[in-house]
């Protein structure tokens, strides 16, 4: 922040420049991109932009922090007093259109004394656009759609299956399944079974895999193929933790927003599925529906004292009703042997 006097002086000198009948837009904002550090953490920086009614940027900054009121009206006064290249001469503006209520109330006494009228718009179109742009060249990166993004997707249900992410992330379940430990999920009677893996015995990758049939998750244990020979086979769905940087900034907004829980930094849920091209997409609707439920069961499998043998734990059924966003259902937790799928002559290994 500047000293008072360093702004008191911008204020007289900016009091003299000549005034255009012109609007401009004023917008802050949390970035949709990344910074990384080299030796620290990365971070989603702060965007400030001024621009003029012409869609010209006549003032922009990118700072680590939330800017504050004082931040923002030197900005404003240095827009005024110096455009950057390409943007016409120093003037004043007649109003300035802000997309935050609050700082309507924080700036509309330094600009009345500019003669400039401070007023609220939203969304503010020019400027979106514009950062939308920014965003895209500063962030080499295609955008991931959010999942709010997928029809009857809403907060409650997804701030729901974050919880039971979090939840599940904290039950630390890979510290006593792994791939040797295949489970059949059973969400409401009239719904088929689906097969999962419990990710993270390795120390690698923590999460869950999915499957939608017997046979899929058979050739997953069974099959010679290469990981890319089988993703063009066998498609599934999957709930990974990984740092905030995996998420879509979506998700990221709305997690904020909402203040839905994250169990650990490196443990951001991540929901998806599996393409043929090994990458990772958004999942269906009904892949978080069914998700929803599945989650809440597993949840409460857990943490159902189970019979341990010879240092692994013993196959156990556990049926559950659990509580979800629009009521309840039942679950039905079945851990599967080896013998389920692979062959009878695999199994004692």
């Amino acid at each position: 922040m500047a000293d008072p006097r360093q702004v008191e002086r911008l204020v007289q000198h900016v009091q003299r420049l000549p005034q255009r009948d012109e609007y401009w837009v004023g917008t802050h904002r949390l970035a949709r991109l990344w910074v990384t550090p080299r030796n620290a953490p990365p971070y989603r920086p702060y965007l400030t932009l001024v621009l003029s009614q012409e869609g010209k940027i006549v003032r922009s900054q990118v700072q680590r922090h939330p800017p504050t009121v004082e931040t923002l009206f030197e900005d404003l006064l240095r827009a005024m007093r110096r455009p950057v290249w390409g943007a016409g001469r120093a003037r004043r503006p007649t109003r300035l259109y802000v997309d935050h209520p609050e700082d309507v109330v924080a700036l509309t006494p330094g600009l009345a004394a500019l003669q400039v009228q401070c007023v609220y718009r939203h969304p503010l179109a020019l400027a979106d656009a514009v950062i939308a742009d920014m965003e895209r060249s500063l962030g080499h990166a295609t955008l991931l759609p959010g999942l709010l993004s997928l029809p009857a997707v809403t907060p409650p249900l997804l701030g729901h299956l974050y919880q039971l992410a979090a939840q599940w992330y904290q039950a630390t379940p890979w510290h006593w399944l792994n791939d040797h430990h295949p489970l059949a999920i059973r969400y409401r009677p009239e719904d088929p079974l689906r097969y999962a893996v419990v990710m993270g015995s390795g120390g690698e990758v923590f999460g869950l895999a999915v499957y939608d049939t017997l046979e899929d998750l058979q050739r997953i244990y069974q099959s010679r193929l290469s990981p890319k020979q089988l993703a063009q086979i066998v498609t599934w769905f999957v709930l990974f933790f990984e740092a905030a940087t995996a998420m879509s900034f979506e998700d990221l907004d709305a997690m904020a927003q909402y203040a839905w829980p994250v169990a650990a930094p490196q443990a951001y849920p991540v929901f998806g599925r599996t393409t043929p091209t090994q990458e990772i997409v958004l999942p269906t609707t009904s892949d978080l529906l069914w998700m929803e439920g599945a989650l809440a069961g597993l949840v409460a499998y857990v943490a159902t004292p189970l019979e341990r043998r010879h240092g692994g734990v013993h196959p156990a059924d556990v049926t559950c009703v659990v509580p979800l966003v629009g009521g309840e259902a039942p679950v039905q937790v079945t851990r599967l042997g080896l013998d389920t799928v692979l062959p009878s002559a695999q199994t004692t290994t």
